[in-house]
Order: C-alpha cells, then structure tokens, then sequence
C-alpha cells in the first residue's frame, strides 16, 4: 500500500513536532507499506530515523501564497497521486483534496477556527484582512471535512469544537490523540521532581512554558501573575518561556506589543526569560531543568508540550479547559483562564503541598506511559485509512 503524506505546511512549532515523530513512527518495509512525504526543504533536512520506505520530497509550496498552495493541493498534487498510483492520501493540516482520487484522511487540529473562546477574545482586535482571512479558512476546513473520507483530531474537544460548525458522521471521525518521543519519556521522571530540595533550601522555584507566541497563548495572564507570585514570597518564581512577543514572527498578532510593553514593567522584567523559539534538544533540556509547568493557552487541539512536560515528571498549572482537562487529568491544577491572580494560587498552592506535587507528577509521567504513544496514533491512522479501501 502506497500512502501519500501531505505536510507541506509544516514549518515551525507544533506541526514540525508532529510530522518528525510520525515520520520516525511509520512502519518498515516488511510491513507492505510505501510512504512519500511531501514537506518543507528545512523540514526535511531535520528529519532522521525513518525506514527506507518512507522517501521525502521537499517542496516550498508551502511558503507561498495561499492561493499558490490551494492550487497545487487540488491540481498538482492529484496528478501526482495518479503518476504515483498512491493508494491513500493523509492531509495532516486541516485541507483536503475535493473529490480526491484515492480515500483520503484528514486532520483537523486548527483551533482557532472553531474556538468560541478565540472568537470572544480576539477576533474583534484582528484587522478586517485577519477576519476574513480566519473566516475563510474555516469555510474551507469545512469543506474539507465534507470531502475526506476520515477526519481525525486529536482531542474529543476538537471534535466537538468541529462539530458546532459542519456535520461529521460518527462512521468518518476518529480521535487519535499524539505520542510523546521516546526521548522524552526515557529521562528521570516523577522521582526526581518530587524529591525536590526543601524550599528554604531552594531560594528560586523555575517555571516553564513552551510555545511558540500566539496570541491564544495568553502569556499576558501568565506575566501578569508574576508579581504576585513573588509578592511577601520566601523564594523567587522565575518564568522561563519560549513564547516571546519580541521574536521576528511574533509581529502579525494582535497582541504583541500590548505583551511587550507588559514584559518591560519592572515587576515583571525580573521575574521572566524570554527564550524564543530553541532547538528540540534545548526545549527538552529546560524540562529537565524546570520544577513546574505552566500552559496558559486558551485553546488548543491538543497542547503537545502539556504531554512533553508529564514526560518529565513536571506538575502542571493548565488554563481550565475541555483539551487541557482530557490531556492533563489528574496532572494538573487548574485556574481560571484569564485570572492572573488564580493562576498565581494554584502555583503557590503546588508549591507548598510535596504530597499534591508528587501526586501530579506521578499522575502526569504515567498517563503518557498509558496513553500517549506515537506507535499507537500511527497504528490508528493507518487502520483508519485501511477501512476506506
């Protein structure tokens, strides 16, 4: 069976996470499967691990124009499908192919096209050319959806986030939730983080937050909790992010500098690093460096760095969300989402109680042993694809 794999748009953040970890999850050639993946030239150049049956083919269609990239998804990329005799085509980025030649699977894992929350928050600070932009690509997603033979997400949240905007037949959906690399998993766990230093003896407690910066990120919550984390405090709460409002491609949001001037102010300027965008190798590194995770984000269709930092035995402090929720359980307190002032509790509350941090450590480092596991999401994709011949 020769599958084609649409990645064209995966260039940074999250949709590079998840092609690299597919790619070095696929199945080899005894398996009777053939794979040729169509991804950025950067992104291919990253990649490593795969079987040979997987050939990669860089393109940079996925820089250019939206349009650009419509025509060679409906029109170039279906004359190769044909050339190629592919036998099913897997849209990994919330676009499919209409009236495509072969089954075809698509996921959806877009968030902000069908967010209630991102509606409410910050369609109304976009330019009139966001908005327009926004509202067609959820016509096209949900064109896209009534094309595919298989939509995917990630989360049940997502789907029902979908599903309030077009029709997917129970027959057609599948939730296929992520993994988490097996690099990740194989450093120390919950042990270490919960046999942690007595706080008098640990005069600075190191917070961690990975994203890219994305105005649903909702890093202004977070900063704006800072001062009063570290007010009458016997120990420093230090923010590390990779979420930075003064990062080149942070420039497009509606919030950016709103962020940054709040990033300046002295009560939060020394409380906050701002890191930018790393190499995985160094994301994985501030895991291990970290006593506990934040993820302010407002939405999300999965939140990998959620599942990253459970990897790691880290407790989480979450937004309280449907996503978040299904991906953290147990793992995680959660604060009201746009509070700064119970986001800065629930920390010092973590903090203080060595029973409630092990419990979430403990919790978090055995549901990604339990359920998040990319063999497996490989595993459903495949079998989804292999109901439709």
């Amino acid at each position: 069976m020769k599958m084609v794999i649409n990645a064209v748009s995966a260039k940074m953040g999250g949709a590079v996470t998840y092609i690299t970890n597919l790619l070095r999850h696929l199945p080899g050639p005894e398996s009777g499967y053939e794979f040729l993946v169509f991804l950025p030239p950067e992104t291919a150049g990253k990649q490593s691990g795969m079987h040979k049956n997987v050939r990669l083919v860089p393109t940079t269609v996925g820089h250019r124009s939206w349009w650009r990239r419509l025509w060679w998804e409906q029109a170039t990329l279906r004359r190769l499908l044909l050339a190629e005799r592919a036998n099913a085509l897997f849209s990994s980025a919330n676009f499919a192919m209409f009236r495509c030649p072969v089954p075809q699977v698509l996921l959806v894992r877009i968030p902000v096209y069908f967010s209630r929350t991102y509606s409410d928050v910050f369609l109304s600070e976009q330019s009139l050319k966001m908005r327009v932009r926004l509202k067609f690509g959820r016509w096209l997603c949900c064109r896209s959806v009534r094309a595919a033979d298989v939509v995917m997400t990630p989360t049940r949240a997502m789907m029902e986030d979908l599903r309030r905007f077009v029709d997917v037949p129970t027959q057609k959906a599948v939730v296929n939730p992520y993994g988490v690399a097996p690099a990740d998993a194989s450093q120390p766990g919950p042990q270490r983080k919960a046999t942690r230093l007595p706080q008098a003896a640990q005069p600075i407690v190191c917070l961690l937050y990975v994203s890219l910066y994305i105005e649903q990120k909702n890093l202004s919550t977070l900063l704006k909790a800072l001062p009063e984390l570290n007010r009458d405090s016997a120990v420093k709460f230090l923010l590390r992010t990779t979420a930075d409002p003064a990062w080149n491609g942070a420039a497009w949001t509606a919030t950016h500098k709103r962020e940054l001037a709040l990033a300046c102010q002295p009560d939060v300027a020394q409380c906050v690093e701002f890191l930018g965008p790393l190499p995985n190798e160094q994301v994985q590194d501030l895991y291990r460096r970290a006593d506990l995770f934040v993820f302010p984000s407002l939405c999300e269709s999965f939140g990998h760095p959620m599942v990253e930092a459970m990897a790691h035995g880290l407790p989480i402090v979450a937004s309280d969300t449907p996503v978040n929720r299904e991906i953290c359980g147990e793992a995680a307190l959660y604060f009201r989402s746009r509070d700064p002032k119970d986001l800065a509790e629930k920390v010092q509350r973590l903090y203080a109680d060595a029973g409630l941090w092990r419990k979430c450590a403990e919790s978090g480092f055995a549901r990604t042993v339990g359920f998040f596991k990319w063999k497996d999401h490989v595993a459903r994709l495949l079998a989804a694809a292999g109901e439709t011949l």
